[in-house]
């Protein structure tokens, strides 16, 4: 029997995490192709636990660098972020259009827009507001200054 278009497999959080893994070959897989060692960052996948609304991750913040994490979300959900220690670090929180690709630097480039309150310029160390679109959100912790640290980021979905 011939698959309508509207035919679904499996059930929706599977079908983003597929969408995200595809999404991420798609811009990773190029420059591994290139021969050349990647300069972008780790990217990290968060995900709730089954009835859970809120997920806790560590990280080391390197000094020039950023920690990449994704996190899938509806629109119209409120997402809370909160990073300890707050002290020297901070987050920018981009929105479902964004890509990254390698800069003719070789440096990392992340092309979107920031949400209102979570920019480069916020120094956010908390944030909360309601998600304008569904997708995948791109959170991005890195050192104020020149010193790294290690950190938690906590990330909350309602």
């Amino acid at each position: 029997m011939p698959r309508n278009d509207g035919d679904q497999i499996g059930p929706p959080r599977a079908r983003v995490r597929v969408a995200l893994i595809v999404a991420l070959a798609a811009t990773i897989l190029p420059l591994a192709a290139l021969g050349q060692p990647s300069s972008l960052p780790s990217m990290s996948t968060i995900t709730f636990a089954p009835g859970s609304s809120t997920v806790t991750v560590s990280g080391h913040a390197q000094p020039g660098s950023r920690t990449l994490y994704y996190v899938a979300a509806q629109a119209g959900q409120t997402m809370t972020v909160s990073l300890n220690p707050a002290a020297g670090l901070a987050f920018q929180v981009y929105g479902p259009d964004t890509t990254i690709a390698r800069a003719a630097d070789g440096s990392p480039l992340i092309t979107g827009r920031t949400l209102p309150g979570a920019g480069s310029a916020d120094n956010a160390q908390a944030w909360m507001g309601a998600l304008p679109a569904t997708g995948n959100y791109l959170i991005t912790v890195g050192p104020i200054g020149a010193a790294g640290a290690l950190f938690s980021l906590t990330v909350t979905l309602q």
